[in-house]
This record gives C-alpha cells, sequence and structure tokens, in this order.
C-alpha cells in the first residue's frame, strides 16, 4: 500500500504509463519489426512502454477515460486516416471538434511527465522555477480531481506533425539526419527551459504537445491553443520560432544524436527485416528511414 500520486490516499497501487499504451500498440502495429526500441537504450528491444507505481486503480480508470476519448477522435483519425505510410499528411481529416476532455487528456500527460521528472543541479534550473513548476503541478493534480476549475493563466498547444519530406523550403545544415524518426515514430516528455523561459514538452508519435509555465502566453500561436471547446486543425502554420526551433532542430538533436546501434543490434535488426520483408516494406517505420535517407542527401546540397 503507497500514496497515489493524485488522490494523494493509501491505496495499492498499479503499474500506470507516462506515455498511454495506445501510443506505444500504434507504434509496434506499424513497425518494420514489431519492437520498441527507446532512445536511452537503443540496443534493447522491449514489448511495452515503461510503467511505474505512481496511480491507484481509480485514479488509472480517471486518465484511461481521457485517454480513450482522445485515441478515438484525435490519435487514431490522425495516424490511420490522415497520415499515409510515408507520415505525410493527406487531408483527409481537415480539423478535429473537441470539448474539455482534450484539455483534461494533455494536463493528465504533462502532469505525469512534470511529477515523474527528477531535477538535479545539473540541469542549472533557477530555484524559482522549479518552485513555479511544482505550484502548477499541484494545480493541474486539483484540476484533474475537479477540485478547480482551470489549469491556472497557462496555455496548452498541440502540433500535428508529419514527414519534412512533404515541405518546400530551406532546410537548415543544424537538422538531424533523423528527424523524421524523432518527428513520426518518438515519444517524449521533458521540461524546457531558458534563463527566462519555462515550459512543459510532450510527444506521443506524430502529435506534440507544449504547456507554458512562464511566460504564461506563447505568441503567435493562436492556431495550435487548447481551450475548453472548439475545432482544432491538423494543418498548421507554425509561426512562433521559438516552438518551430524546438520541435524540428534542437529536440531531435538533443534526443537523436546520440542514438546507434551495436553491431550486434545491427545484425538482429537487419534479419528481422529480412524474415518479415512483406511487413517491413509496407510499414511506416522503414518508410521513413527512407525520407530521412532523403534529408540527408538534400542536406549535401545546401
Amino acid at each position: 500500500m503507497s500514496k497515489c500520486a493524485l488522490c494523494r490516499n493509501t491505496k495499492e497501487l498499479v503499474g500506470s504509463h507516462i506515455i498511454p499504451a495506445f501510443v506505444y500498440r500504434w507504434i509496434k502495429e506499424t513497425s518494420a519489426t514489431g519492437y520498441l526500441r527507446f532512445s536511452k537504450n537503443i540496443n534493447q528491444r522491449y514489448q511495452d512502454g515503461t510503467k511505474i507505481k505512481l496511480l491507484c486503480l481509480d485514479c488509472e480508470k480517471r486518465f484511461n477515460t481521457y485517454e480513450t476519448l482522445f485515441s478515438n477522435n484525435i490519435f487514431y483519425p490522425y495516424v490511420n486516416e490522415e497520415l499515409n505510410l510515408e507520415g505525410i499528411a493527406q487531408g483527409k481529416v481537415k480539423s478535429i471538434k473537441y470539448t474539455d476532455w482534450l484539455l483534461r487528456f494533455v494536463i493528465s500527460l504533462q502532469w505525469r511527465i512534470s511529477v515523474t521528472s527528477k531535477i538535479t543541479s545539473a540541469d542549472n534550473i533557477a530555484e524559482d522555477f522549479i518552485e513555479l513548476r511544482d505550484e502548477i503541478t499541484e494545480r493541474w493534480r486539483r484540476y484533474l480531481l475537479n477540485e478547480v476549475e482551470s489549469t491556472g493563466e497557462c496555455e496548452t498547444h498541440i502540433y500535428f506533425l508529419q514527414n519534412l519530406v512533404a515541405g518546400s523550403g530551406h532546410l537548415p545544415s543544424t537538422i538531424n539526419d533523423r528527424v523524421n524518426f524523432y518527428l513520426l515514430r518518438s515519444t517524449d516528455g521533458t521540461l524546457v527551459y531558458s534563463h527566462k523561459k519555462l515550459g512543459l514538452f510532450s510527444k506521443i508519435g506524430p502529435i506534440a504537445f507544449f504547456t507554458t509555465l512562464k511566460p504564461k502566453k506563447l505568441v503567435d500561436s493562436e492556431d495550435t491553443r487548447i481551450k475548453l471547446k472548439g475545432v482544432i486543425k491538423t494543418a498548421q502554420r507554425l509561426h512562433n520560432s521559438t516552438i518551430v526551433d524546438f520541435i524540428f532542430i534542437t529536440r531531435p538533436n538533443e534526443v537523436m544524436s546520440n542514438v546507434k546501434y551495436s553491431e550486434k543490434q545491427n545484425k538482429k535488426v537487419k534479419e528481422t527485416l529480412m524474415n518479415n520483408l512483406d511487413k517491413a516494406s509496407t510499414s511506416m517505420t522503414f518508410n521513413v528511414i527512407e525520407s530521412d535517407f532523403v534529408i540527408k542527401e538534400l542536406k549535401k546540397r545546401t
């Protein structure tokens, strides 16, 4: 028996995913090998995402309600209908209606990332930023329990990502060679900070979220902001340069630059692909890897 991180009652805790299970299922189903790999331990194959003893069964069910609404109304329509096997948007799902369940889903995700993120002296985060993070995280806990009516003054934004090969314009030399794999095939969650700014970023496959902590507003971002209810477009123009740089340049470089398969794992991956050639060739993973090769070649020409 332990204290539930959400309701704070002493109960038996269940194994909880930080990133929802439906995301891992989709990644496996659309992969070339049927396994999961994570950047922190790329040479290990997994069948599921990490679980931790965080919530009691009642609170886990509360989150499952939001996850089901999000997966049925946004995630699966986007990844299965709007994106093709290359991860390129088709214009089939142009907009999605939502009510308060969308904000509750995203805040439940950001809250989980926040309460499980450890901050050390090496992170070099100002003490007042840590206090602010803790203060807002506590408000989110109370919001998720319906004890307060809002998340506070912070804003939450949603980003629908797709294969960069489908885009036009100049590719910066700093873009990562595996940027499409990061954008379309990875999960992520991290505190984002500088000496003036603080926020929370998360990503579940090709859909990402950012919640402001300081400053409270994200300029030039009205089209991506999640409200209590409304309609969100999947074809977005991102005007905030800080967000664009973080999603497409900074974070892929942080996550993907040191990802390297061992010789043993390279051999195992190739064997798995050859034994399942039909599945591999029609998987999103295979197509995204090809697209990243194109990105690499395009960079050489700039």
